[in-house]
């Protein structure tokens, strides 16, 4: 089986003119968060050194988001991004994703809170055309403002000593589907598609993980 477990930037502009509800494209479903407006969405990192902050707010032109790939086997993404997935210069995106959760066409509100479970997790090991082919796990991808993609599966892949953990989850409120807000912490390697790495530490992010039907 395989599962890309996001969208890469070449795909934004037809993304932007599908967004206002829940489409599939390639086996995946986006959905922006229609939940708590007051709640506090935002990722965090250290970047090859360079200090990074980016909240998703009302009016900042940023939105936390929620992506879904695959069927019955399926990848969850939480995503913050620039509204309506249009890139502009400056801009950064970034998906924590996890995977893979199995019989999703059945599973339960329970089972799907428990697939979030606080502790540590380990990075999928790859190979790039196939990051669950060796066993579940999370993916980490961030756009740089450059627009350059940049993740934890390309290149080697190799993440040795890098560190994955749920914090902690909290059950959403939203109007259609079931959703969590979750915050997890990271230090993972970041490559781009010719294989160049960059070390992200401190990294943190709270996003919405949604059971899109």
């Amino acid at each position: 089986m395989k599962i890309k477990p996001n969208l890469t930037s070449g795909l934004f502009f037809l993304i932007a003119m599908l967004l206002g509800s829940s489409f599939i494209f390639t086996g995946c479903k986006k959905k922006k968060n229609d939940s708590n407006e007051n709640a506090t969405y935002y990722y965090k990192a250290t970047i090859d050194g360079k200090d990074y902050v980016q909240t998703a707010t009302e009016v900042n032109g940023y939105e936390a988001g929620s992506a879904m790939g695959g069927v019955d086997d399926v990848t969850l993404s939480a995503v913050i991004s620039p509204k309506d997935y249009q890139y502009e210069h400056g801009k950064t995106y970034m998906d924590v994703t996890k995977g893979i959760l199995h019989n999703y066409l059945s599973i339960t509100d329970q089972q799907f809170y428990q697939f979030f479970t606080p502790g540590n997790y380990n990075f999928t090991s790859g190979p790039s055309y196939d990051p669950y082919k060796n066993g579940d796990g999370f993916t980490v991808t961030w756009i740089d403002e450059n627009g350059e993609e940049w993740d934890t599966f390309s290149g080697t892949g190799d993440q040795t000593g890098s560190t994955m953990k749920i914090i902690n989850e909290q059950d959403e409120q939203s109007p259609l589907d079931y959703s969590l807000r979750v915050k997890v912490q990271f230090n993972c390697k970041l490559y781009n598609n010719t294989g160049e790495m960059k070390k992200l530490t401190n990294g943190e992010l709270v996003g919405v993980f949604t059971e899109i039907e």
